[in-house]
């Protein structure tokens, strides 16, 4: 076995076997994120408190209630043998290191051994937020005071949707909302429900990703290029650890969560390149239960620095309450495939790493269950294909709305949607394949889910690799690096163009400020004061409306964040719909826009000054990491160009914060050209993320050899390496 870190810092591994790369591959990711491996597991058990305090009682809570434990466990133990010798000796890896790496952190107490279960569980806490509990949770909240059209209108996807597939193809799919009446009947299910706490683990919505892949038809080295990036909350460390491990059976390289072995969702090896965005499919129902037909138990969450807090655990067929008021005797339970049924998703590592082609990597999504996403694949042979792989529920239509009742058996699951019912495609005419969170086709069936992106970054994403393709000579990675880079944003020129029935009178403030919108080309540049404008309009316009108040009872169900992020979203939409003369949201659009210009000129004057050249972009959108572990610093926040719709993703809850807050946490060029001419890069390589460059992935292992520094695979080594 041998291992060679490269001048960037990444670690390439080369053992005999299956077992000794993931031994290696454990051992390693113990050396470089053992503290961030300790906080995740600590996360999915429901034990962070005991390391941070109080502050992580609420997450603690969940995952208990959750029940993610024993999912956990009851998943590693229907894994078949491979999986299953894959995390034992991932384990050992991790083990022979981990303590002794930890010693001198602040803990409370020395990290304990690793089991092989461990990674399904850091796995699973990986994506149980990710499902569609929080548009769930938000129209639960406000069906009840709210009207349906207007609770309705507010999905980032509620207007002419771009595909997935076929290639280009845009439709208006969901035109309907839930039946007459529905919020009073979901009111009456809650029974009173109000005196809660909120959900902690709601997915974040200015989360996303792209990805989009090429065929040799259009590329300068007649082989596919594959490229994307995943969004997520800005942390340290981020979420995803560059590597490479490599036996005889297999040579992968990719972006692995540390905790869990091989290259779930981003990796290429000699023969097949692969890649996802979040597929938003509709996998999690909330259910309505009445508490006193539940079994019941209390937990107690040790918390550091103060005292122990007891929690009340029920659960019943349809999972465990993550919401719950005693007084009404009602809670919310959390049905999500992950954890429904035994998972054996993470049977499908190691497959996937000894696939030789795109044919052979989807049949093996067959067995794939948690995430849902769209998978984007690419074959040195050619080939390149897209496939939904996960698992969706069947169930009643009401179920896709908001909460439905536990106790009546006709919103119960029904089984799965079949595998060759997902939507797929493999070798487009169009020899282009995209996609950026948006829905997956246009057919009606199956039914997949309510709550998409906009279409604004696929969209643009499409267009600039048509305009390459026009352009002749054949894409490249410096051409796909371009495309990361891009700031463009097509909302914000859908806006512009809105805005030409407002009036203003001459020589007044708002006349420049409109002046200089119309000419705006929609770029978010860091020294575009058109930007800001923009921005801060959309502000204004979203803050007023017309939802519940958070004091209302069933609206406390939401927090704030959760309010404003999936009102933010929603602008693409319900910008369509004003356009379109649609008046429920805004009322007269031209009065509308008017009066939140005004209000966002006398706030950027009053925060920024007087003099509007002075207004720029950059001032107002800087990262803001945020700190995961204790003793390890954020990385340092610059201003960054983008927004939530860019393809050059740099999200911000924009009524709360101008701040970014989510967005491109790495970035990867496979080329299946030269698979050394592929590039990637993640927030840690500081300079180069910020600048939207990518640094080298190196796969040959002459070139590993001869520019690389030896990893010495001795425990007392391998402290001292990691601790200099």
């Amino acid at each position: 076995m041998e291992a060679y870190r490269d001048p960037h810092g990444i670690p390439h591994v080369r053992a005999a076997s299956p077992e000794e790369a993931f031994q290696a591959q454990g051992r390693i990711a113990a050396l470089d994120r053992g503290l961030q491996m300790e906080f995740v597991r600590r996360r999915a058990l429901g034990t962070w408190a005991e390391v941070v305090g109080s502050r992580a009682v609420p997450d603690d809570t969940f995952v208990r209630r959750v029940g993610l434990t024993a999912a956990a466990r009851r998943s590693y133990e229907v894994l078949g043998a491979p999986a299953k010798a894959a995390l034992t000796a991932y384990a050992a890896g991790v083990n022979a290191v981990l303590a002794d790496r930890l010693r001198d952190s602040d803990l409370p107490e020395a990290p304990e051994p690793w089991e092989p279960w461990h990674c399904v569980a850091v796995y699973l806490g990986r994506h149980v937020g990710m499902g569609s509990m929080a548009h769930k949770l938000f129209r639960t909240a406000l069906l009840p005071s709210a009207p349906a059209d207007v609770v309705w209108r507010v999905r980032a996807n509620a207007r002419e949707e771009l595909m997935v597939v076929p290639t280009g193809r845009t439709r208006r799919v969901d035109t309907a909302g839930p039946p007459a009446g529905h919020g009073e009947r979901v009111r009456a299910w809650l029974n009173g429900l109000g005196e809660v706490e909120t959900v902690a683990a709601a997915a974040d919505p200015a989360a996303g990703s792209n990805n989009w892949v090429v065929a040799g038809a259009h590329t300068a080295s007649g082989r596919p290029l594959l490229a994307g990036d995943p969004h997520r909350p800005f942390e340290t460390p981020g979420p995803y650890w560059q590597n490479h491990v490599s036996c005889d059976a297999f040579d992968a390289i990719g972006l692995s969560f540390p905790g869990v072995p091989a290259f779930p969702h981003f990796g290429h090896t000699a023969h097949v390149a692969w890649g996802i965005t979040h597929g938003m499919a509709d996998d999690q129902d909330l259910f309505v239960e009445n508490l006193d037909r539940l079994a019941v138990h209390t937990e107690l969450i040790r918390v550091r620095g103060g005292e122990p807090v007891e929690i009340t655990v029920h659960t019943g067929a349809h999972g465990g309450v993550v919401v719950q008021d005693e007084a009404a005797n009602t809670g919310l339970a959390l049905r999500w495939t992950g954890i429904a049924e035994a998972d054996r998703t993470l049977d499908c590592l190691l497959p996937m790493l000894t696939a030789t082609s795109v044919a052979e990597f989807d049949d093996v999504m067959r067995g794939w269950s948690v995430p849902v996403d769209h998978l984007m694949t690419a074959d040195v042979h050619g080939a390149i294909g897209y496939r939904l792989r996960g698992r969706v529920p069947r169930r009643s239509e009401a179920n896709s709305w908001a909460a439905v009742p536990g106790w009546e058996p006709e919103y119960a699951w029904t089984g799965w949607v079949p595998f060759d019912d997902m939507p797929h495609a493999r070798d487009p005419e169009e020899g282009l394949l995209v996609s950026a969170n948006n829905r997956p086709g246009a057919e009606d069936e199956p039914y997949i889910a309510h709550d998409f992106a906009g279409p604004a970054r696929a969209t643009r994403i499409l267009q600039l690799l048509r305009e390459g393709v026009a352009a002749g000579g054949g894409l490249d990675g410096a051409a796909m690096q371009r495309i990361h880079a891009d700031v463009t944003s097509l909302t914000a020129r859908e806006f512009v163009a809105s805005l030409e029935p407002v009036k203003a009178a001459e020589g007044s403030r708002r006349a420049a400020l409109l002046e200089l919108l119309r000419g705006w080309d929609g770029r978010m540049d860091l020294g575009s004061v058109a930007a800001t404008v923009y921005t801060e309009t959309r502000r204004e316009l979203l803050a007023a409306v017309p939802l519940p108040d958070a004091g209302d009872s069933h609206a406390r169900l939401l927090t704030r964040q959760q309010r404003t992020g999936t009102l933010w979203l929603s602008f693409q939409a319900l910008l369509a719909g004003a356009r379109e003369g649609d008046t429920t949201i805004f009322g007269l659009w031209p009065d509308a826009v008017a009066a939140a210009l005004d209000r966002a000129a006398e706030r950027l004057e009053s925060e920024l000054g007087a003099d509007t050249g002075e207004w720029t972009w950059g001032r107002l959108h800087k990262c803001r990491f945020n700190a995961l572990l204790p003793g390890v610093p954020p990385l340092p926040g610059r201003p960054v160009p983008g927004d939530n719709e860019t393809v050059r993703a740099a999200g911000l809850h924009g009524i709360e914060t101008t701040a970014a807050s989510s967005g491109s946490v790495a970035r990867y060029v496979f080329d299946l050209g030269d698979w050394n001419e592929s590039r990637w890069v993640v927030p840690e390589q500081t300079d180069e993320w910020y600048a939207a460059r990518t640094v080298p992935m190196l796969f040959d292992w002459d070139v590993i050899e001869n520019v690389g520094t030896p990893i010495v695979l001795a425990d007392a080594q391998d402290l001292e390496d990691a601790r200099r």
